[in-house]
């Protein structure tokens, strides 16, 4: 039965929840969380970033990211080091067991994004990734 949506920003959030909660159940044989599972992603996309970069990139809180991170060093997915450059923030690489996750966590991402589009066609697909995207980037392009 199909829900009518009266809000583009309903919608944002609906799919940010079921998302998350698909993430969240395809990664529990490697007993990660969502959030867990972008950090690595994203640090694997760029083969390390600094812990500021990953912040920004993900637009989220600093705390946020430094608990994951933290909980992510301590399980073995990542590493963590002073940046030489600047010592008030940190170099976050992937170890071989986030390498080893890595191609899994893309697949799960996969998985959801064909969930949310299985009723579109390719083309349709194609757009609303396109779309996304561009709104994405125009929001993060406001904080800067």
């Amino acid at each position: 039965m199909p829900y009518i949506m009266d809000s583009p920003f309903k919608a944002i959030s609906i799919l940010y929840r079921k998302s998350h909660i698909w993430l969240n159940n395809g990664c529990v044989p490697y007993h990660l969380t969502a959030a867990q599972a972008v950090v690595i992603l994203i640090v694997c996309d760029f083969d390390g970033l600094t812990q500021d970069e990953i912040t920004k990139r993900l637009s989220l809180d600093k705390s946020v990211i430094a608990k994951t991170v933290t909980k992510l060093e301590e399980i073995g997915f990542l590493i963590r080091s002073t940046n030489a450059k600047d010592k008030r923030t940190y170099d976050i690489r992937p170890t071989e067991k986030a390498w080893e996750v890595y191609p899994f966590i893309k697949e799960q991402i996969e998985a959801c994004f064909g969930q949310i589009t299985q009723h579109m066609t390719g083309d349709e697909r194609k757009e609303f990734q396109r779309l996304l995207l561009m709104a994405a980037e125009a929001a993060l392009a406001l904080e800067d």
